[in-house]
């Protein structure tokens, strides 16, 4: 049986802090000699990045909300087949940025698809592939709107996204981490980063018993 207590996934809606408390953690576990492979959604593959491009490309408004939530599958199976179970097997540390919970979340409850149906899905691209522990950065929408600002990034496809779908997925995020309690550790993404940084590093500590 594959031994996934070494996968940690990051969820939380965009400009909640994850790629950065990622690369934090990652640094945090190079200096204590383990290998760590970090991974995005979607993406990490030849194919998934191909798949990527689609999705996030503001110039395919036409596509479906059930092309949408397929796509994003198929680039999830092509990772957990391509590199996910490979790594774990190796004894590696997986930093996921982003997984399942951003399917349910983004495509289940913003966008109002089946969720059961979403669910028998994740279990079959992931071939039941689950991390250990996931951390919500729960960010505040108007902080999000704030960051997203200052930052002046150009918005891709889901990030032109209305407030109401946004509003749908942090509501949908907070049920997801209602019912995966064991799994999912709820951190506030509105505080500074090191603070952030801080609990993280000391729940994966506790977690996983690991030692300085």
């Amino acid at each position: 049986m594959l031994d996934t207590s070494r996968f940690i996934s990051f969820e939380g809606i965009d400009f909640s802090g994850k790629t950065t408390q990622i690369q934090l953690l990652r640094n945090k576990l190079d200096q204590i000699g383990k290998k760590v492979t970090v991974l995005r959604e979607p993406g990490g593959t030849l194919i998934s990045e191909r798949i990527r491009d689609i999705l996030l490309d503001e110039r395919n408004k036409n596509l479906t909300d059930v092309c949408e939530l397929l796509l994003y599958s198929a680039a999830r199976n092509q990772l957990v087949v391509e590199i996910i179970r490979q790594e774990l097997a190796a004894g590696n540390f997986i930093l996921a940025d982003r997984y399942v919970d951003s399917t349910t979340a983004y495509q289940g409850y913003g966008r109002q698809l089946p969720l059961d149906f979403i669910h028998n899905l994740n279990q079959l691209v992931t071939q039941g592939t689950m991390p250990s522990i996931t951390f919500l950065l729960e960010l505040d929408l108007k902080q999000q709107s704030y960051r997203k600002k200052i930052r002046g990034k150009n918005s891709d496809r889901l990030e032109k996204e209305n407030i109401d779908f946004y509003n749908r997925i942090s509501s949908g995020y907070r049920k997801i981490a209602a019912a995966q309690k064991r799994r999912i550790k709820i951190i506030d993404a509105n505080r500074n980063i090191e603070k952030i940084e801080i609990e993280i590093w000391e729940y994966v500590m506790k977690k996983l018993k690991l030692k300085l």
